[in-house]
């Protein structure tokens, strides 16, 4: 769990609270971050609003950079 909650945290916005409750609710990687619907995310208690639409750009971003570079997350 705790490396899950490292990865997350190199995401801007996501600090070591937010990054538990979003491995506790199965967001445990940053490409599942990415691929998860922005209203979905709002959910989980802690997202900021105004700073979800960043976490979920950064995400897919890192994840489409991991693809292009064939890097796993």
């Amino acid at each position: 769990m705790k490396e899950q909650m490292k990865e997350l945290q190199n995401l801007k916005g996501i600090g070591e609270v937010l990054s538990k409750r979003l491995v506790e609710s199965s967001y445990d990687t940053i490409a599942k971050v990415a691929a998860a619907e922005k209203h979905v995310l709002a959910r989980i208690a802690g997202i900021n609003p105004k700073k979800l639409h960043s976490i979920v750009t950064q995400a897919r971003k890192m994840t489409g950079e991991a693809e292009k570079h064939h890097h796993t997350w």
